[in-house]
């Protein structure tokens, strides 16, 4: 299961002799044996090998007297096996891992320091068993349970009755939430219109996104300050902080948009077409969609090299574009955006 990664870079995964280029402009292979996931962090990657986790940060801030040419080390849960992370969520100098019993660690890169998260889920009504299947990082962590309830730890959020969520996402300082039924709802800050509420006021609780109820939404994203879903349709709505084309609304001129709106796609011809996404991925400042093809799509900053395209030819773009992969699109099997890179899982 090969792995490939175009965008910022302070690891020695992507150099040449030694020599760490800052940008990978153009996908490259991830060369790691055994690798089966690949995390992107603020300044560094989590790869994973089975439940094993690594991490590959900054070169200069490894131990220099182990004479290692490596900046790839282990991640080991206290008093626990190498093989018993399952999940983690990256942050700027931390990161939150999910242990094989459910346990939840706190891990301070810089300082290398270790916290266990005390037990925040308290009893529900259902006889069943809760635990974490979901942790993000923003401004805040926030989990999502089996049960479709969700806590910014340790605080269960108020949650509208007989709502259910299956899936949550994050931004810098806001969260996204998908209900069982295809309803999306919101919490957090909404000074850019992150939130979708058409206004740009802060929500403490989760508040359902008014402008697309009767829409059934089946996947969503978020990063930086803005938001994308995807519809059963295969439509594409995107809202929030638009500074460098990260929203791909052309006709939008405001820098915020506060309200989920469809995405149009156009030819080199700048003509409408017709297309069907299949998933979407936020990066802080970009945004990427594949769809039912498996073509890649783009738009949003450039600058190091996010969207698999040299920044010297593309800087950035306010309208998504199909992106120029060096893989058959049949190949790319799934695709994940975050902070400043995104990487492609072929098969």
């Amino acid at each position: 299961m090969p792995f490939y990664y175009a965008g910022f870079n302070t690891s020695t995964l992507f150099s040449n002799d030694g020599d760490i280029s800052f940008i990978t402009d153009s996908f490259t292979k991830v060369s790691f044996p055994g690798i089966t996931d690949f995390q992107i962090g603020w300044s560094y990657f989590l790869i994973w090998k089975g439940n094993e986790l690594y991490i590959s940060k900054k070169h200069e801030e490894n131990n220099k007297d182990t004479g290692a040419d490596t900046n790839i080390q282990l991640i080991q849960l206290p008093e626990k096996s190498l093989d018993s992370c399952k999940q983690a969520a990256t942050g700027r100098d931390n990161i939150v891992i999910l242990s094989n019993d459910n346990e939840i660690w706190l891990y301070k890169i810089y300082e290398n320091t270790w916290k266990k998260i005390i037990n925040f889920i308290g009893d529900s009504d259902n006889s069943e068993k809760e635990y974490p299947i979901k942790i993000i990082q923003g401004g805040c962590t926030v989990v999502l349970t089996n049960l479709g309830r969700a806590f910014n730890v340790p605080i269960l959020i108020d949650i509208p009755k007989r709502v259910r969520f299956i899936d949550i996402a994050g931004g810098f300082d806001h969260t996204i939430l998908l209900a069982e039924n295809g309803d999306i709802y919101s919490m957090g800050m909404g000074t850019r219109g992150q939130l979708g509420h058409n206004d740009l006021e802060d929500c403490d609780n989760p508040r359902i996104v008014d402008a697309l109820a009767g829409i059934k939404v089946t996947q969503i994203s978020a990063a930086g300050w803005h938001t994308a879903v995807v519809t059963d349709q295969g439509d594409l709505y995107m809202w929030g902080w638009n500074t460098h084309g990260e929203l791909g609304l052309t006709k939008q001129e405001s820098k915020v948009v506060a309200t989920p709106t469809l995405v149009d796609f156009t030819n080199d011809q700048d003509e409408n077409i017709e297309v069907s996404v299949k998933k979407v991925q936020c990066g802080n400042t970009f945004t990427i969609c594949m769809t039912d093809d498996g073509t890649l799509w783009g738009c949003g900053c450039n600058k190091y090299g996010q969207l698999g395209q040299s920044p010297e030819k593309l800087s950035s773009s306010s309208k998504f574009i199909k992106l120029d992969v060096p893989l058959r699109p049949e190949s790319i099997k799934d695709f994940k955006c975050y902070e400043w890179g995104t990487v492609l899982v072929t098969d």
